[in-house]
């Protein structure tokens, strides 16, 4: 896959591809021919064979040291980035932040004009239901164990102070939320936890 160096101009932008199947028994073809289509060749197009579940894809990360401000990412759909909405949301928040474009081939999937912005916020507005829902879902398994007498929650792990100063660094830099708990493999609430110790 083609890689940056020192003697390629800064102000080049390059279009990448992104495909990913979640097992061997299914084929890149289709995300393959609508990449090439477009116009990205082979050595510009990244891949992963893995459920979107995980936040860590070796394709997807290797992808994201390639490229810079300015370069946009192709993908056949949105799902290809995550396997929710509100992960995919996160993706797409932490390479914004970047500066480096994300576009769906995917009728009805593009962000520009009106209709974007609508797409934009119906998309937000899945990602807080589903926050929701997982929020609800852990309180009625604490409250399930409470009413049985089992102790609930896990306690809470030690922060090292290295990982509170980076994600203090982090987040004084203008780095999002997301971009920091996949950045240092960290939970939300441990991030919050970490700023808050920071500010303590």
């Amino acid at each position: 896959m083609m890689k940056r160096n020192g003697i390629e101009p800064a102000a080049e932008h390059y279009a990448f591809g992104y495909r990913r199947v979640s097992s061997v028994k299914q084929s890149y073809e289709r995300q393959t021919k609508a990449l090439h289509d477009f116009g990205i060749p082979d050595d510009r197009i990244y891949e992963d064979e893995i459920s979107g579940k995980f936040k860590t894809r070796p394709g997807l990360d290797a992808l994201l040291k390639t490229a810079r401000r300015g370069d946009t990412i192709t993908v056949s759909s949105l799902d290809r980035l995550g396997r929710t909405v509100l992960h995919i949301l996160q993706t797409i928040e932490e390479l914004e932040h970047r500066g480096i474009s994300v576009h769906s081939l995917k009728p009805g999937e593009q962000f520009e004009g009106v209709t974007g912005k609508l797409v934009r916020n119906i998309m937000a507005s899945i990602a807080e239901w589903e926050r929701e829902n997982i929020n609800e879902r852990a309180a009625e398994a604490r409250a399930a164990r409470e009413a049985k007498g089992l102790t609930t929650g896990r306690a809470k792990s030690v922060l090292i102070p290295t990982k509170i100063e980076a994600v203090r660094t982090l987040r004084a830099s203008g780095k999002t939320i997301a971009y920091i708990v996949t950045n240092q493999a960290m939970s939300r609430a441990s991030v919050y936890r970490a700023l808050a110790e920071s500010r303590d």
